[in-house]
């Protein structure tokens, strides 16, 4: 779990407008290093005491929750979650727009600028600066979003790594040995 802390840690404080994707190897290696780790031991861990005939019916059913129900419900969760957040902060960010802002009218007036320079009509030009700014918006807004779920998740994962620590998650594993003559010594 402390590599889902590490990669929820560094893109919440590394995700910003001007992230590359190049700003992503190092998460998505500690990403792939704690999901590694996490199938190996919860498969050791299932399999433990299991009787060998119920071995192959086991392994179906692990690897249809891993592979198959679990990654399409947490895909499905997180878009949607990320969808309402979306929406919830663009709705803030675009009740403080005002032409009183300064940023967002020089915003506005560098773009229609633009546009106007362009040779494109009035009419035009003020629609080009609109969506502009509503492209600035979503954008800043989809960073909000992010930025608050990869906390709830960085959070979530740094209880569960604590609490992971003072779980036995394996039993001690007695090999028994033949008893041999003297013969070997």
């Amino acid at each position: 779990m402390s590599c889902f802390v590490i990669f929820f840690g560094v893109l919440y404080f590394g995700i910003a407008p001007n992230s590359t994707y190049e700003m992503l190897y190092l998460p998505i290696f500690f990403r792939g290093l704690g999901m590694l780790t996490l199938i190996i031991a919860f498969a050791l861990f299932a399999v433990e005491d299991l009787n060998p005939k119920f071995l192959l019916s086991n392994a179906f059913f692990l690897i249809i929750f891993r592979s198959v129900l679990a990654p399409i419900m947490a895909t499905s969760f997180y878009s949607n979650m990320l969808y309402r957040l979306q929406q919830k902060y663009i709705y803030s960010l675009s009740e403080t727009i005002a032409t009183a802002d300064p940023l967002a009218a020089s915003r506005y007036t560098q773009s229609l600028n633009n546009a106007l320079a362009q040779g494109h009509r009035y009419d035009e030009a003020v629609q080009i600066a609109t969506h502009s700014l509503y492209g600035t918006l979503q954008e800043q807004s989809l960073l909000l979003a992010l930025k608050e779920i990869l906390g709830y998740l960085l959070v979530i994962s740094v209880i569960i790594a604590v609490i992971s620590r003072f779980i036995p998650f394996h039993k001690t594993i007695r090999v028994t040995f033949a008893k041999t003559g003297d013969d070997m010594v």
